[in-house]
């Protein structure tokens, strides 16, 4: 069987071709901003990396939030349009039953398939990179909710008096403060506090993003430092409400801002769980599977092995 994989995020896409569930190829590259350019430029890699003819089916792994029904990306916090017809137009001009789920959605499926907690009844998997998602299987069921959006925890609220908005238009949801984007907002936000040059002032400018904050902070900037402390915080809040949400036996994290990070974040959630955790409960925590790669084998796994509640939203040619 022949597989397009897709991982649609809001930095990078990822196209890879999949041959009996290997790896055949994978191109990366930047996700485009207008929404026609991204459907071309799908079609256009998985046209190089396998014949039409060899293309039985397509997964894709995609930013949210969705509209599963009309296979559409509705209103995406981090990309700049309000719609766009992915499931259908990527599997038209493919000519191949295509598949789409949310991409922290596939990629938990991804884990329960073939990652290295595979067949486990109650796992989670959450993503910090440019935004925060997360997907989950309860009792051996894949979550959806009702238009496919049952896993946004990147909008769960961890500091209600927060001034900073979200991409979405709300304040204070984790993705604002704590993601790629949202690291750099809380630095500023902080700035105004303190008077002083380097990366204070940098930060009050709005000219620091988030990998150089954990580049200072391990050189001992001491706002650096501060600011990295504070976003451990904030991991682990958030991390304990999904522990409390989905009652998880193991709990992935994946993303390149955790990924390239964990050397720093890891204690730091180590450190500060335990204050937000509900008495009780626990979860196994620990790095995905997959690497960067996380997105191309949840978006292989929902097309080879679709799980039940994904099959009503299929694209047949």
């Amino acid at each position: 069987m022949g597989v397009v994989a897709v991982d649609l995020g809001a930095t990078n896409l990822r196209v890879a071709f999949f041959r009996e569930e290997r790896l055949v190829g994978k191109t990366v590259l930047r996700t485009p901003r207008e929404p026609e350019r991204i459907v071309e430029t799908i079609v256009s890699v998985a046209s190089k990396l396998a014949s039409r003819d060899d293309v039985e089916w397509v997964g894709i792994a995609s930013i949210g939030p969705l509209d599963l029904e009309k296979g559409e990306i509705v209103n995406p916090p981090n990309l700049p349009f309000t719609r766009l017809r992915l499931r259908d137009e990527v599997g038209r001009r493919l000519k191949a039953r295509t598949v789409l789920a949310n991409d922290c959605v596939a990629s938990v499926w991804g884990e329960y398939v073939y990652g290295k907690y595979r067949g486990t009844a109650n796992m989670g998997f959450i993503t910090i990179s440019t935004g925060i998602g997360g997907g989950f299987i309860v009792d051996g069921n894949l979550l959806l909710g009702s238009r496919g959006n049952a896993h946004e925890v990147g909008h769960i609220v961890v500091d209600y008096t927060s001034s900073i908005r979200c991409g979405c238009g709300g304040y204070g949801h984790w993705e604002a403060l704590a993601s790629g984007t949202g690291i750099p907002r809380l630095a500023r936000l902080w700035s105004l506090k303190y008077n002083g040059e380097g990366l204070v002032k940098e930060a009050r400018e709005g000219l620091v993003d988030a990998k150089k904050i954990f580049d200072s902070a391990r050189g001992g900037d001491s706002f650096a430092v501060g600011i990295i402390n504070e976003v451990g915080k904030l991991l682990a809040a958030g991390i304990a409400s999904v522990i409390a949400s989905y009652d998880p036996e193991v709990l992935l994290l994946g993303g390149s801002v955790y990924l390239k990070n964990k050397d720093l974040l890891d204690p730091l959630i180590e450190k500060y769980l335990p204050r937000y955790l509900m008495a009780g409960l626990k979860a196994r925590i620990d790095a995905a599977s997959f690497g960067d790669d996380e997105g191309i084998w949840g978006a292989l796994a929902i097309a080879v092995r679709t799980p039940p509640t994904l099959k009503n939203y299929i694209y047949e040619p």
